[in-house]
Protein backbone atom coordinates (compact mmCIF):
# COMPACT_ATOMS: atom_id res chain seq x y z
CA UNK A 1 0.00 0.00 0.00
CA UNK A 2 2.74 2.39 0.90
CA UNK A 3 4.58 1.72 -2.36
CA UNK A 4 1.38 2.20 -4.42
CA UNK A 5 0.56 5.38 -2.52
CA UNK A 6 4.06 6.76 -3.05
CA UNK A 7 3.99 5.91 -6.75
CA UNK A 8 0.57 7.50 -7.05
CA UNK A 9 1.78 10.71 -5.47
CA UNK A 10 4.90 10.76 -7.61
CA UNK A 11 2.85 9.96 -10.72
CA UNK A 12 0.31 12.66 -10.08
CA UNK A 13 2.80 15.43 -9.22
CA UNK A 14 4.61 15.95 -12.54
CA UNK A 15 1.47 15.23 -14.55
CA UNK A 16 -0.55 17.79 -12.62
CA UNK A 17 2.24 20.34 -12.90
CA UNK A 18 2.51 19.73 -16.63
CA UNK A 19 -1.25 20.14 -17.09
CA UNK A 20 -1.22 23.36 -15.06
CA UNK A 21 1.59 24.78 -17.17
CA UNK A 22 -0.15 23.73 -20.37
CA UNK A 23 -3.37 25.35 -19.21
CA UNK A 24 -1.51 28.50 -18.29
CA UNK A 25 0.17 28.58 -21.69
CA UNK A 26 -3.14 28.22 -23.49
CA UNK A 27 -4.54 31.05 -21.39
CA UNK A 28 -1.61 33.29 -22.30
CA UNK A 29 -2.07 32.58 -25.99
CA UNK A 30 -5.80 33.21 -25.81
CA UNK A 31 -5.36 36.69 -24.31
CA UNK A 32 -5.62 39.36 -27.01
CA UNK A 33 -2.92 42.01 -27.36
CA UNK A 34 -3.77 45.22 -25.59
CA UNK A 35 -4.74 48.07 -27.89
CA UNK A 36 -3.47 51.59 -27.36
CA UNK A 37 -6.50 53.83 -26.62
CA UNK A 38 -4.63 56.97 -27.74
CA UNK A 39 -3.94 55.51 -31.17
CA UNK A 40 -7.50 54.22 -31.54
CA UNK A 41 -8.86 57.65 -30.56
CA UNK A 42 -6.60 59.23 -33.17
CA UNK A 43 -8.16 56.90 -35.73
CA UNK A 44 -11.59 58.32 -34.89
CA UNK A 45 -10.23 61.88 -35.11
CA UNK A 46 -8.71 61.08 -38.51
CA UNK A 47 -12.00 59.87 -39.95
CA UNK A 48 -13.83 62.86 -38.45
CA UNK A 49 -11.28 65.26 -39.96
CA UNK A 50 -11.72 63.60 -43.35
CA UNK A 51 -15.48 64.05 -43.18
CA UNK A 52 -15.15 67.70 -42.11
CA UNK A 53 -12.67 68.28 -44.94
CA UNK A 54 -15.06 66.80 -47.51
CA UNK A 55 -17.91 68.96 -46.23
CA UNK A 56 -15.65 72.01 -46.44
CA UNK A 57 -14.87 71.19 -50.07
CA UNK A 58 -18.59 71.16 -50.86
CA UNK A 59 -18.88 74.63 -49.30
CA UNK A 60 -15.86 75.82 -51.32
CA UNK A 61 -17.34 74.59 -54.59
CA UNK A 62 -20.66 76.22 -53.70
CA UNK A 63 -18.82 79.49 -53.01
CA UNK A 64 -17.27 79.66 -56.47
CA UNK A 65 -20.38 78.45 -58.27
CA UNK A 66 -22.51 81.12 -56.61
CA UNK A 67 -19.93 83.88 -57.08
CA UNK A 68 -19.14 83.14 -60.70
CA UNK A 69 -22.39 81.80 -62.13
CA UNK A 70 -25.24 83.36 -60.12
CA UNK A 71 -26.23 86.71 -58.64
CA UNK A 72 -26.34 85.20 -55.13
CA UNK A 73 -22.95 86.49 -54.05
CA UNK A 74 -23.93 87.06 -50.43
CA UNK A 75 -24.96 83.43 -50.11
CA UNK A 76 -21.71 82.42 -51.77
CA UNK A 77 -19.71 84.36 -49.18
CA UNK A 78 -21.63 82.56 -46.44
CA UNK A 79 -20.54 79.23 -47.89
CA UNK A 80 -17.01 80.61 -48.00
CA UNK A 81 -17.12 81.38 -44.29
CA UNK A 82 -18.42 77.87 -43.59
CA UNK A 83 -15.48 76.49 -45.56
CA UNK A 84 -13.08 78.54 -43.44
CA UNK A 85 -14.63 77.13 -40.25
CA UNK A 86 -14.36 73.58 -41.64
CA UNK A 87 -10.66 74.07 -42.41
CA UNK A 88 -10.02 75.23 -38.83
CA UNK A 89 -11.90 72.23 -37.38
CA UNK A 90 -10.20 69.85 -39.82
CA UNK A 91 -6.70 70.77 -38.65
CA UNK A 92 -7.74 70.93 -35.02
CA UNK A 93 -8.74 67.27 -35.42
CA UNK A 94 -5.44 66.54 -37.18
CA UNK A 95 -3.32 67.45 -34.13
CA UNK A 96 -4.19 64.19 -32.25
CA UNK A 97 -3.26 62.28 -35.42
CA UNK A 98 0.19 63.88 -35.36
CA UNK A 99 0.60 62.97 -31.68
CA UNK A 100 -0.38 59.34 -32.34
CA UNK A 101 1.93 58.98 -35.35
CA UNK A 102 4.75 60.48 -33.28
CA UNK A 103 4.12 57.81 -30.65
CA UNK A 104 4.10 55.01 -33.23
CA UNK A 105 7.03 56.09 -35.39
CA UNK A 106 9.45 57.68 -32.89
CA UNK A 107 11.36 54.42 -32.19
CA UNK A 108 12.00 53.92 -35.92
CA UNK A 109 13.50 57.32 -36.77
CA UNK A 110 13.58 59.62 -33.71
CA UNK A 111 15.23 62.67 -35.28
CA UNK A 112 13.07 62.90 -38.41
CA UNK A 113 9.85 62.18 -36.54
CA UNK A 114 10.57 64.78 -33.82
CA UNK A 115 11.33 67.48 -36.37
CA UNK A 116 8.38 66.55 -38.62
CA UNK A 117 5.93 66.46 -35.71
CA UNK A 118 7.11 69.82 -34.36
CA UNK A 119 6.78 71.44 -37.79
CA UNK A 120 3.45 69.76 -38.52
CA UNK A 121 1.69 70.67 -35.28
CA UNK A 122 3.10 74.22 -35.34
CA UNK A 123 1.80 74.79 -38.86
CA UNK A 124 -1.59 73.27 -37.98
CA UNK A 125 -1.91 75.80 -35.16
CA UNK A 126 -0.93 78.60 -37.57
CA UNK A 127 -3.62 77.49 -40.04
CA UNK A 128 -6.27 77.29 -37.29
CA UNK A 129 -5.37 80.76 -35.97
CA UNK A 130 -5.38 82.40 -39.42
CA UNK A 131 -8.69 80.78 -40.36
CA UNK A 132 -10.36 81.98 -37.17
CA UNK A 133 -8.95 85.49 -37.65
CA UNK A 134 -10.54 85.47 -41.10
CA UNK A 135 -13.87 84.17 -39.78
CA UNK A 136 -14.04 86.95 -37.18
CA UNK A 137 -13.08 89.61 -39.72
CA UNK A 138 -9.74 90.51 -38.13
CA UNK A 139 -7.81 89.87 -41.35
CA UNK A 140 -8.84 89.81 -44.99
CA UNK A 141 -8.63 86.81 -47.29
CA UNK A 142 -5.85 88.50 -49.25
CA UNK A 143 -3.83 89.02 -46.06
CA UNK A 144 -3.98 85.44 -44.87
CA UNK A 145 -4.32 83.33 -48.03
CA UNK A 146 -0.59 83.20 -48.87
CA UNK A 147 0.41 82.33 -45.29
CA UNK A 148 -2.22 79.61 -44.99
CA UNK A 149 -1.08 78.10 -48.30
CA UNK A 150 2.57 78.08 -47.19
CA UNK A 151 1.68 76.57 -43.81
CA UNK A 152 -0.39 73.84 -45.46
CA UNK A 153 1.82 72.82 -48.35
CA UNK A 154 5.28 73.38 -46.85
CA UNK A 155 4.52 72.72 -43.16
CA UNK A 156 1.69 70.21 -42.90
CA UNK A 157 2.56 68.69 -46.26
CA UNK A 158 6.16 68.07 -45.17
CA UNK A 159 4.93 66.41 -42.00
CA UNK A 160 2.67 64.11 -44.00
CA UNK A 161 5.40 63.09 -46.45
CA UNK A 162 8.05 62.47 -43.77
CA UNK A 163 5.76 60.47 -41.49
CA UNK A 164 4.41 58.56 -44.48
CA UNK A 165 7.87 57.50 -45.62
CA UNK A 166 8.87 56.41 -42.11
CA UNK A 167 5.54 54.60 -41.63
CA UNK A 168 6.13 52.62 -44.81
CA UNK A 169 9.42 51.32 -43.41
CA UNK A 170 7.65 49.87 -40.33
CA UNK A 171 5.56 47.48 -42.44
CA UNK A 172 2.36 48.47 -40.63
CA UNK A 173 1.51 51.20 -43.17
CA UNK A 174 3.01 49.86 -46.41
CA UNK A 175 1.27 52.52 -48.55
CA UNK A 176 2.08 55.33 -46.13
CA UNK A 177 4.40 57.25 -48.46
CA UNK A 178 2.02 57.15 -51.42
CA UNK A 179 -1.03 58.09 -49.37
CA UNK A 180 0.80 60.94 -47.67
CA UNK A 181 1.41 62.55 -51.06
CA UNK A 182 -2.30 62.19 -51.77
CA UNK A 183 -3.18 63.78 -48.42
CA UNK A 184 -0.79 66.68 -48.94
CA UNK A 185 -3.04 67.92 -51.74
CA UNK A 186 -6.15 69.81 -50.69
CA UNK A 187 -8.66 67.55 -52.41
CA UNK A 188 -6.83 64.36 -51.44
CA UNK A 189 -6.93 65.01 -47.70
CA UNK A 190 -10.24 63.20 -47.02
CA UNK A 191 -8.97 60.07 -48.80
CA UNK A 192 -5.76 60.07 -46.73
CA UNK A 193 -7.56 60.81 -43.46
CA UNK A 194 -10.15 58.03 -43.81
CA UNK A 195 -7.49 55.56 -45.00
CA UNK A 196 -5.25 56.35 -42.03
CA UNK A 197 -8.15 56.45 -39.56
CA UNK A 198 -9.31 52.95 -40.45
CA UNK A 199 -5.82 51.59 -39.88
CA UNK A 200 -5.31 53.39 -36.59
CA UNK A 201 -8.64 52.06 -35.30
CA UNK A 202 -7.31 48.54 -35.81
CA UNK A 203 -3.83 49.24 -34.40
Amino acid sequence: MRRWHARGKLGRGPTSLHMMKAGQGMSDVAQPAQRDPLIRAAGGFAIASGIVSAVGMVFLIALYVLLLATPFQALGLTFGMLNDICVAIQYLLTIPIAVALHRILLPHNPRRIRVATLIGISMMIVVIALQMLLVFGLVTFQQQAVWVSLALFLGVGSWMVITGSVARSTGRLPNGARMSWVGATYFGYPVWAVWLGRRLLGW
